[in-house]
């Protein structure tokens, strides 16, 4: 049973983190960021928009694996 709450727990809080990353990535570079820069500094910016919802993406599958776990 304790097992079982704590893998619950842990499956809520990797997609808080998820959906954090996810939100603090999009917000940003929608909002804030300057794309008038060079075309690397365009292309260094898509990888890391590319990597950062891959990473959320990511993590919200291991926690939904969590979840299922018996």
């Amino acid at each position: 049973m304790l097992k079982k709450s704590v893998l619950y727990f842990m499956s809520y809080v990797m997609t808080f983190f998820s959906a954090l990353i996810l939100i603090t990535c999009t917000g940003y570079y929608i909002l804030f960021f300057d794309w008038n820069i060079s075309m690397m500094g365009k292309i260094i910016n898509a990888v890391l928009i590319v990597a950062s919802l891959t990473a959320s993406i990511c993590l919200y599958a291991i926690a939904e694996k969590l979840k299922r776990v018996n």
